[in-house]
């Protein structure tokens, strides 16, 4: 008797848990989880970050039909482990995205991804010329003021929504 394996599922905002189909169709141990995938009607949407660059490489594939129209898969660069998060609908999927992708950068900072001094990355991998985040905060100039100087008040956060719309933002 084969153990029967879950993987969450987000379901109009909500989380559950659920079978994971690729799984059941694929032996758990060792079996060819890129056959169960497309054998279950999926195809490759997107993906973000390749490894070994990154801690984890996410791919979403999607499939005509629901249940579990979108597949988000994780794997990481420290073994040959994958993990599955299904979605329900696009804006499930979208929202999968949003929430994930901050993972599968190099480099955690806004916009696009760099290396740790903060230059931005050209599309090859390799960081671009010119100025990046300084190695060392610069010295503070020494001022005198009478009263403090009015703060700006910030902004809200974008939404995930939002961050999709505008990637650069």
């Amino acid at each position: 008797m084969n153990e029967v394996i879950h993987a969450w599922c987000l379901v109009n905002g909500s989380w559950m848990e659920r079978e994971d189909p690729v799984m059941a169709i694929c032996e758990p141990y060792g079996g060819d989880v890129r056959a169960a995938v497309a054998n279950l009607g999926y195809e490759a949407w997107c993906q973000v970050g390749e490894l070994p660059s990154v801690p984890v490489s996410l791919t979403l594939y999607s499939r005509e039909t629901p249940p579990l129209q979108f597949l988000l898969q994780l794997e990481g660069n420290a073994g040959n482990v994958v993990e599955h998060i299904f979605a329900e609908t696009l804006p499930d999927a979208m929202e999968l995205l949003a929430r994930w992708t901050p993972i599968a950068r190099p480099w955690y900072g806004k916009g696009r991804g760099g290396d740790l001094r903060g230059h931005a990355e050209d599309g090859s991998g390799r960081p671009q010329e010119g100025p990046g985040r300084p190695e060392t905060p610069p010295a503070r100039a020494r001022t005198r003021r009478r009263s403090p100087a009015p703060r700006p008040v910030p902004s809200p956060a974008p939404s995930a929504v939002d961050r999709l719309a505008s990637p650069g933002a």
